[in-house]
């Protein structure tokens, strides 16, 4: 049995009226249905390996020598949008998670690593 995805409540309120001003396209429908469907949590409740806004990520795509880093930021923020394939996919995942990410032609999977930055792990609760 696959436990719900775990999303804070501080970013569910924020993400809520992004995805009602943007165009309807696969990122948004994916964090709609991960909004509709995720555990809200209080910041303070949130578990250390779930993947946040504002977290910086280590992930690795199969095959791939090197791992990337990511922050995982809000559009015109500096950062891995989360409006984006791989930004929707990084949001609620967990360290150790493989998520699908659609790519221009095909889905791309790729593997949370480690969770370098949380903000809620942190006590970073205004992030």
């Amino acid at each position: 049995m696959t436990s719900r995805p775990i999303v804070s409540t501080f970013d569910s309120h924020r993400l809520e009226p992004l995805l009602s001003s943007s165009t309807i396209d696969a990122p948004v429908l994916r964090l709609r249905s991960l909004l509709d469907h995720a555990k809200k949590v209080a910041p303070a409740r949130v578990p250390p390996d779930v993947v946040t806004m504002n977290s910086r990520v280590r992930v690795r795509y199969p095959g791939e020598d090197e791992a990337e880093a990511f922050d995982l930021a809000f559009p015109d923020s500096d950062g891995l949008s989360v409006l984006s394939p791989l930004g929707a996919a990084l949001l609620g995942a967990r360290e150790g998670q493989s998520v699908a990410c659609a790519g221009s032609r095909v889905s791309r999977h790729v593997t949370v690593e480690r969770i370098e930055y949380q903000p809620e792990r942190e006590r970073h609760f205004d992030r």
